[in-house]
């Protein structure tokens, strides 16, 4: 990381692009995402000390060491700025950029000596309280009107409701480091600790508890496992408490998330393949931890307002999930198309595998986009309720796969039946499905066996 106002040594080759050129990349560089930044740095590692993209490179290494610095002391709003669901305390991205620019303009010296303590020596022992001063800084300066240096930020956001998060920016701070285990393995201490948080934040702003909440819950993988750190603060409320409290919004998102996960279930494309599918049972997955974490963080009563909403979600999911399940034969039907034996064979009685034209692209990605969802909900369905309904679909799928593939593969050794070029391609096609609905060691099992029919 180059120190901030030092200047690196590629900076003298400069010279190689033209200074207009090199002002345009200069703002798409600061202007770039995180991602994209972290890209173009590692594409241009390997340039040399001189010439136009060691030039570059400088650019790009010089915003990264900035990036890191006002990271490191805006690390409390910093996932704020970022897309979050509606109603979840949120700012434009280029609010950061242009709130540190301030920083830097009002404060220099103390942002110069805040740069140099990020790293990693000086963060082992803490957090500066430099940088929570800086913090407080820039919100007084949102605050004053007069203040010309932040009137780009203004221009983009509330002021007074920046002021606010940057104004808990000490709490937040004292707060992270303990996120994860008040998550994960809550105790009498750890709660203690946490309704002692938010009563310092309450004690800013009556509205600075909820929102206290809302910044941790932004800095969590799983912003609804925010809960339990409700539940600690709150001492397990019944859900008509929570329901009519300061904090119900955090319920509420939840619950409708919930309602938007049934409702991609029900209506998502087989057509759209296999990410599709798996996705809409990520979704199930998801909605399933949900309602655990509502029934263990919140006393639900049945008849309460949300306990009734949450019944009515596990039985609208697991309903829903059922019946997309149920359409997966279907699915493998069209995509593997079978002929009747007999002109006498029973209407549903399996057929021999018809192979006079090539597979249907189309109706493949149709039975992916079925199977995988089916095979997604491996590690959900017996938890929410439908287990034996996805144990009895596999077993008509795996009955309809396993001869369906005995008949192809007599019909690739023999060519009896159909064309064995043909057969070749179905092999592989079933092969593909059979990964799903058992697993990848039987689909390499059937493809070694097809190998060894086309080589007979």
């Amino acid at each position: 990381m180059t120190p901030m106002g030092r200047t690196s040594p590629t900076r003298g080759t400069m010279a190689a692009i033209a200074a207009h050129k090199l002002q345009i990349i200069r703002t798409l560089v600061e202007t770039a995402p995180d991602a994209a930044l972290r890209s173009l740095e590692l594409a241009l590692s390997g340039a040399g000390a001189t010439g136009s993209l060691a030039a570059v490179r400088g650019l790009v290494e010089d915003e990264s060491a900035n990036r890191f610095v006002r990271n490191n002391i805006l690390a409390p709003i910093v996932p704020l700025c970022a897309k979050r669901a509606e109603g979840q305390t949120q700012f434009p991205p280029a609010v950061l950029s242009r709130l540190w620019r301030a920083l830097k303009t009002l404060e220099p010296t103390r942002v110069e000596d805040a740069a140099a303590k990020c790293n990693p020596w000086d963060l082992e022992q803490g957090v500066p309280e430099l940088f929570d001063e800086l913090c407080k800084v820039a919100a007084a300066g949102l605050r004053d009107p007069d203040n010309a240096a932040f009137d780009g930020v203004r221009s983009l956001c509330d002021p007074e409701e920046l002021a606010l998060c940057l104004q808990l920016s000490a709490i937040i701070r004292s707060c992270l480091p303990k996120l994860a285990e008040w998550v994960s393995r809550m105790s009498g201490e750890r709660a203690a600790a946490a309704r002692l948080a938010y009563r310092d934040a309450c004690r800013i702003s009556e509205d600075a508890g909820p929102l206290l909440l809302d910044i941790l819950s932004a800095h969590l993988p799983d912003d609804w496992r925010i809960l339990r750190v409700i539940s600690a603060v709150m001492d397990r409320p019944t859900d008509r408490y929570l329901a009519s409290s300061e904090v119900k919004g955090f319920g509420e998102r939840i619950l409708a998330e919930i309602d938007a996960a049934i409702l991609r279930v029900e209506t998502f494309d087989f057509a759209d393949g296999e990410r599709a599918g798996r996705e809409a049972a990520q979704a199930a997955h998801k909605t399933q931890l949900q309602i655990v974490e509502f029934q263990q963080s919140v006393d639900v009563a049945k008849d309460g307002p949300w306990g009734r909403r949450l019944a009515h979600h596990k039985q609208a999911m697991a309903k829903a999930c059922e019946l997309r399940m149920g359409q997966a034969e279907k699915a493998l039907e069209q995509a593997l198309p079978t002929r009747p034996i007999s002109m006498m064979a029973k209407k549903g009685s399996r057929g021999a595998a018809k192979l006079v034209e090539a597979p249907d692209e189309a109706m493949i990605r149709r039975a992916q986009g079925a199977l995988a969802f089916v095979a997604e909900l491996r590690s959900t369905a017996d938890k929410a309720g439908y287990g034996s309904a996805r144990t009895k679909i596999l077993e008509k799928l795996n009955g309809r796969l396993d001869p369906y593939i005995e008949d192809v593969l007599h019909v690739a050794r023999t060519g009896e039946g159909g064309d064995s070029g043909l057969a070749v391609k179905y092999l592989d096609v079933a092969a593909g499905f059979i990964s799903y609905t058992r697993d990848d060691k039987t689909a390499e099992i059937v493809r070694r066996r097809a190998a060894a029919a086309i080589a007979a």
